[in-house]
């Protein structure tokens, strides 16, 4: 039997695809329909349902339609995105001992009608093997049985709102041309999906076992975000009964970013992932206001001073974390300092009294020997308990009185220790240290960790922020006593993702990426190819700082080069009009924000421009921002001003440039009005 053309086998599966979508709305209108049906019976016979105790069958009834609407609305949503491209790949596997191929499409997700799989979704086990083998021997595994055989093909297709384009027969995991097509895209204002472009070390990752805990140093570009994103869809895919999108928790570095990944997920067909910022948990664990990381990094940028920078580097250490927890465990604990506890639970008629006795010598037994070891409040909460269990047994109290007892006691244990205002162990820390203690209602970026880790030994959280998987972005910008505290708070799983280049008020060693993953029992993972920008601006970025053995995929472009002009907002303005019209999203990344919002100010004038203040903004194709904000983002173009010899000139400059030039697709530009910077002094200069 003849098999069908591509383009008759695309058409099928969209045929189906329509087929679904039609029954899917006909399930919606009739479910509707249901509901409000129930909604007006229950209102009608209100008293009825009260009176017969089905009321709350009733809720439940409403509740179980709205649930399976919002199921196949959710399904109606994946299949109508998945139309405008039901696949991009095909294998055709032989397996072992069989004499026929099957053929495997590949796309977003399932589209099955009765027995047969049109398309199967990119996380399936079978799938695997389009990312992880050329032609020839292949196998895959769907739990503990492997399944051998031989790839005899891989087709890669470009279809764009349903139409066959184009196809291509190859033995590469992604055709070059197919990888240089999809990465001369313009930037979109959201981070897209990338599985038809998923490459097989990108892969090994997505696809690791629940369990594994993963760190991930990839350089940028190297998707590692992305890749961190696709691993959640396929955990929420293979742990579909185990984990929903609600277990997931993503640490974001800002809500600017937050809201440039949103879109990700969706596309895959799943539910968005709980997400934060480490800053706001500290504003709801601390009840203060936490000065900012971009606020911090204009301080640093803008006022340089080296007693700030050695602070800094400090309290980025293991040392600091040792010190902070030795004072936690050592000095403070040993001020601890009970007194005889005595009880009156029965007194007869000529005044003799029973009590209940802790001497203070047992109260220090169970302090510092029995429960030692553990955070203060698990001591103070252990022995509260054993306390109050005392009472319980001897039958003088309930066990609903003995959780009143057990607060009262925590009160008095709590009291034996002559200091435990958060703030004011803080400054002690700090004085023993040798640090500044600043003052004001707002914590400074680099105390917010320490504040919670004080906080944490003393009285443990306030707000729950379990979650069942973890996923720490930009992971170089925390410090270990933050990352202290993500141990404290989860002992799940986690992927934690960062590049150690980007770091810009610090430099991090490669020892201190082991470190991290040996403190948090990851296992240290690579990722040194770069697929965002072109080869030229990746090289330049690369070079600046000495960065080696960094692969490229090779798509070209213009060399970065520099403008020298009296009127740095009028240049920009004519780079905009002049080299970019065919770009969409088009960044200018100043040093600081002062420098921003001077030159928001004069480019106003010239040209349609906006500065990044909140996720919104970010819809605008100029914008005017700050390393620290466009950290994580990418862009069509970028175009870095005032990039003169005064303005960058240090370690901390250095690492601005490399951040805000990496943060480029496809064009970079610096503008200066005088002498260049040391770090772009090579590049060509053209004077206008």
């Amino acid at each position: 039997m003849a098999q069908i053309s591509e383009k008759e086998y695309l058409k099928q599966t969209i045929e189906v695809l329509d087929k679904k979508i039609s029954e899917n709305n006909k399930k919606l209108a009739q479910t509707r329909s249901n509901f409000e049906l129930k909604k007006q019976e229950l209102a009608d016979n209100f008293s009825d349902y009260s009176r017969g105790g089905d009321l709350s069958s009733a809720y439940s009834h409403l509740a179980d339609l709205q649930s399976f609407e919002a199921i196949v609305e959710k399904e109606n949503a994946r299949l109508k995105n998945q139309k405008a491209v039901p696949y991009f790949a095909r294998i055709d596997f032989k397996p072992e001992k069989k004499d026929k191929s099957q053929r495997v499409y590949i796309g977003l997700g399932n589209i099955i009608e009765g027995n047969k799989l049109y398309v199967a979704d990119w996380r399936a086990p079978i799938c695997s093997m389009y990312y992880d083998y050329n032609l020839g021997p292949a196998s895959f595994a769907i739990g503990d049985k492997h399944y051998d055989g031989e790839i005899t093909l891989k087709r890669q297709y470009k279809i764009e709102n349903g139409e066959l384009l184009s196809y291509f027969d190859t033995d590469l995991t992604i055709n070059d041309e197919i990888l240089q097509g999809i990465l001369s895209h313009n930037a979109s204002i959201h981070m897209k999906q990338i599985v038809s472009s998923i490459q097989k070390e990108q892969n090994s990752i997505v696809r690791k076992d629940l369990h594994d805990n993963i760190l991930v140093q990839g350089i940028a570009g190297s998707g590692k975000t992305s890749i961190a994103l696709h691993r959640a869809a396929y955990l929420l895919y293979k742990h579909r009964s185990e984990i929903k999108s609600k277990d997931i928790l993503i640490i974001s570095p800002n809500n600017i970013f937050s809201s440039y990944i949103s879109d990700v997920l969706p596309q895959l067909g799943e539910d968005n992932l709980v997400e934060t910022t480490f800053a706001q948990i500290a504003r709801a664990e601390l009840g203060r206001p936490i000065q900012t990381r971009e606020s911090m990094l204009d301080e640093i940028a803008t006022k340089p001073n080296q007693d700030d920078l050695n602070e800094i580097s400090y309290k980025s250490s293991y040392e600091y974390l040792d010190s902070l927890l030795r004072f936690l465990k050592g000095p403070l604990l040993e001020t601890f300092t009970p007194t005889d506890l005595s009880y009156v639970v029965k007194e007869d008629n000529d005044g003799n009294k029973e009590t209940i006795d802790f001497p203070a010598e047992k109260t220090k037994e169970l302090f510092f020997k029995t429960f030692k070891g553990l955070d203060l409040y698990e001591r103070i909460n252990k022995i509260a308990w054993q306390y109050a269990m005392v009472f319980t047994e001897e039958r003088h109290y309930n066990k609903q009185q003995n959780a009143g007892l057990r607060d009262r006691f925590k009160k008095i244990l709590y009291s034996f220790l002559p200091i435990r205002d958060v703030e004011k162990i803080h400054q002690i820390f700090m004085a023993r240290e040798n640090l500044k203690s600043y003052k004001g209602s707002s914590i400074r970026y680099m105390d917010k960790g320490t504040y919670l880790a004080i906080k944490y030994f003393l009285y443990g959280f306030d707000h729950d922020f379990s979650a069942k998987y973890l996923i720490v972005d930009e992971m170089q910008d925390f410090t270990p006593v933050d990352i202290y505290i993500f141990k404290k708070l989860w002992s799940c799983p986690c992927i934690i993702v960062g590049d150690v280049n980007q770091s810009i008020e610090k430099n991090v060693s490669d020892d201190y990426l082991q470190i991290t993953a040996d403190f948090l029992g990851c296992k240290l993972l690579q990722l040194n190819k770069t697929y965002r920008s072109t080869r030229q601006i990746a090289e330049f970025a690369n070079n600046m700082i000495g960065v080696k053995d960094i692969e490229y995929v090779n798509r070209n472009g213009e060399e970065p080069c520099i403008f020298q002009t009296s009127n740095e907002a009028k240049t920009i303005a004519d780079i905009i009009i002049n080299k970019c019209a065919q770009y969409e999203h088009i960044a200018i990344i100043c040093k600081c924000n002062s420098e921003a919002k001077a030159l928001y100010g004069k480019l106003k004038g010239y040209i349609d421009c906006k500065i990044i203040k909140e996720p919104e903004d970010y819809n605008n194709r100029v914008l005017i921002t700050t390393c620290a904000t466009a950290k994580g983002i990418e862009f069509d173009v970028v175009i870095v001003p005032h990039a003169n010899y005064e303005n960058y000139s240090n370690t901390i400059d250095k690492n601005i440039l490399y951040v805000s030039s990496t943060r480029a697709l496809h064009k970079l530009y610096f503008t200066i009005d005088k002498k260049p910077s040391i770090f772009i002094e090579d590049l060509k200069v053209y004077n206008v």
